[in-house]
């Protein structure tokens, strides 16, 4: 979910903590100063999971491999196929054409249909095969049994589902960005208006702890980077 420059400024801020708490006793008396390591720990162990997410993903994917939805497509097509196929027999026996014009797909047909053209196929089809008109010769004379009808059923579901899951990713998507803005804003502060004016005694009171915090703070703002922002002022 982070960005690379998200990533990148995530491992800075982690470096500058890791400074500031490789010995935290120069401002073992400074309360406001404790304050602000602790809300960047927090920052931080909120975001990682993030960056974790996205290594396990990353890890996981497979090139070429069929994404779930066109897994539930071709699974769909493939059942609804079966029994398109069957319908469309008895049709042409009953010399009904408008039911063979409902039945009148193959799996490649019904793979090339998209969203909702598929579902809407495929429920037609279901729905002729529950009619009480042929139901019982479909069953009886074609092996249309419930379990074919409730397969074709469950596929339609899952397909659905799955054809839904973009739309809700989107408005998800928009609201962990939002708050990923939110928590990245906040790091800014921390580390420009807060953390860096309140380092300013320490170079004459604990100056290696001061250089070790600098050095590490300069590191993120080095030039060209996503976290550069206004030039460091130590003192």
């Amino acid at each position: 979910m982070l960005t690379a420059k998200q990533d990148n400024r995530l491992t800075a801020a982690e470096t500058l903590v890791a400074a500031l708490t490789h010995d935290a006793t120069p401002y073992a008396s400074e309360k406001a100063l404790q304050a602000v390591v602790a809300r960047l720990q927090t920052i931080i162990a909120d975001l990682a999971p993030l960056r974790q997410q996205v290594q396990r993903s990353a890890a996981i994917s497979t090139a070429g491999q069929p994404s779930s939805k066109e897994q539930a497509r071709t699974h769909l097509a493939q059942v609804a196929a079966e029994i398109a196929g069957d319908v469309f027999s008895y049709a042409t026996e009953q010399r009904n054409p408008s039911l063979q014009a409902l039945a009148d797909y193959s799996q490649s047909d019904f793979e090339k249909l998209r969203g909702s053209r598929l579902t809407d196929a495929a429920t037609a089809l279901y729905q002729a095969t529950q009619d009480a008109a042929h139901k019982a010769t479909l069953k009886a004379d074609y092996d249309l049994t419930p379990a074919r009808t409730q397969e074709l059923q469950d596929a339609l579901a899952a397909f659905n589902d799955l054809k839904t899951q973009p739309r809700t990713a989107i408005i998800d998507g928009k609201t962990a960005r939002a708050s990923l803005r939110t928590e990245f804003a906040e790091l800014g502060t921390l580390l420009q208006d807060r953390l860096m004016r309140q380092l300013r005694k320490y170079e004459r009171r604990a100056p290696d702890f001061y250089n070790r915090v600098v050095a590490a703070r300069q590191t993120i703002d080095r030039p060209g980077s996503a976290t550069s922002a206004a030039p460091v002022k130590p003192a």
